[in-house]
Parts: C-alpha cells; sequence; structure tokens
C-alpha cells in the first residue's frame, strides 16, 4: 500500500468517524451514569400496593375456571397452566390456554368467576396506580399494539397516562394486566439515549454499527501500520547514522 495514500485514507477516516465517536463517548457517559444523573428508582415496580384477600380465601375451584375459560373460548380450548396469585387488590386466576394453535393468557377472579380479560378501563387503572407514587389524576386511557423496544412483534395493550410531575405512563398486558413499560421523561431519555448509543433506529437493531464500527476498525489498523512504517524508518536512519 502506497503510504501517502494510507496516511490520507487514515486522516479522512478519523475525521469522518469523528462525530460518531462523540456520540458514542457522550451517550455512553450518560448510559452509564444514568443511576446517579437522571434515572429513577421504582422502574416496574409496585410501589402503592393494593392488599389482597389471601389465597386461602379463593372460592372458586379449578373446574369452575374451565367451564368460564370454555364459555369465552368455546370448548377446543387447551389448558396449560393454571397460577392462583393476589393482585391489584384480587385473587385472580392466571390461565394459559392454547386454541386455534395460538397460546394466550385469560383472567378470572377467584371469588366470583368473573372473565377479566381484556382487562377493561376502570381495571387498569387500578393495576396502573400501584407503580406510580404520586396520587394524580389519569389524563387519557388507550388501547394499542404496542412493540417493546427489546422485542420484534407488537402485543395488545393498554396504556394509561397520568398527570404527574414525572408524566408517567403504564402499558399493561391487555389480556393479563402485567406491567409491558413504565415510562417517564427521564426513562424515556434513558431509552433515547440506549438507542442512539446502539444506533437502534428504523428496525435495523444495531446492524448500523457497523457503519462505525468498520471504518474505526480501519483506522486502528491503518494507524497500527503507518506506526510500524515509522518505527522501521527511524531504525533505518540509526543503522545508518551508525
Amino acid at each position: 500500500m502506497d503510504e501517502r495514500l494510507a496516511r490520507k485514507t487514515h486522516r479522512w477516516l478519523g475525521i469522518a468517524t469523528l462525530a460518531f465517536f462523540f456520540i458514542s463517548v457522550i451517550t455512553g457517559l450518560l448510559w452509564a451514569n444514568a443511576r446517579f444523573l437522571y434515572w429513577q428508582d421504582g422502574y416496574k415496580e409496585r410501589v402503592n400496593k393494593m392488599k389482597a384477600p389471601p389465597l386461602e380465601t379463593a372460592s372458586i375451584s379449578l373446574q369452575q375456571v374451565f367451564e368460564q375459560s370454555r364459555t369465552v373460548m368455546g370448548d377446543d380450548v387447551r389448558f396449560d397452566r393454571v397460577s392462583l396469585r393476589a393482585d391489584f387488590g384480587r385473587l385472580i386466576y392466571e390461565v394459559g390456554i392454547r386454541a386455534e394453535g395460538k397460546a394466550r393468557a385469560l383472567l378470572v377472579d377467584a371469588k366470583t368467576g368473573e372473565i377479566l380479560s381484556p382487562i377493561s378501563e376502570s381495571l387498569a387503572q387500578a393495576i396502573a396506580r400501584q407503580y406510580v407514587r404520586e396520587d394524580s389524576p389519569i389524563t387519557s386511557i388507550s388501547i394499542e399494539q404496542y412493540t417493546h423496544r427489546k422485542k420484534h412483534t407488537a402485543q395488545e395493550a393498554i396504556r394509561v397516562r397520568f398527570e404527574d410531575r414525572n408524566g408517567t405512563e403504564i402499558i399493561l398486558d391487555r389480556q393479563t394486566g402485567e406491567i409491558i413499560e413504565d415510562e417517564s421523561r427521564w426513562r424515556r431519555f434513558h431509552f433515547f439515549i440506549m438507542q442512539l448509543h446502539q444506533l437502534n433506529f428504523l428496525g435495523f437493531e444495531k446492524t448500523l454499527l457497523n457503519f462505525t464500527g468498520i471504518p474505526l476498525l480501519i483506522l486502528g489498523l491503518l494507524g497500527l501500520w503507518l506506526w510500524t512504517k515509522q518505527v522501521a524508518r527511524k531504525r533505518r536512519v540509526e543503522r545508518q547514522g551508525l
């Protein structure tokens, strides 16, 4: 390789990747020090957990759960699992079912037998309030197809927005009431920083890092090659001086 061409290539690659280098450093520092700078504790934690009845007070039998599930899903439904838990002030059975080749979950009230899935807006409010510290009014509730930043497929979700100082938005799985995401102003900023650091935009899923990683690799290899050329030249000069 011609050394002059190598030096010119090295210089222009350095200039071209300088902006990406600064972005990577700044976002990396913000990401690494998030808990000290802006990240808030309590992420996806129930900070206002509602008191629920003891598990032993469940009055609906498993047979009744199966019957109730079949009234909704049909007689061809297959049951994969059933679990009893206390949540959002109630005792509920979560029934894992498979119908028409698709797996889904169904919530059944363990005291009344009421089918709770898909969760209603009033139930979504009660669930979402468990994740918000302030007793703030709810500004809106919307149903949407939500794609989590770590997943590829969308799922039916219900979003509950609060009028608190953090602009909190709780996204729940519409079938199970399980929290999918706990967003606030600073957490949205943090997720943006993560995406910016990884160049994870427009569905590329970090593949854009190749556009910066490969030039930086070439830059490093060229720098090493130029350094070895310089060392060799210096040794020749020293030998000639002897």
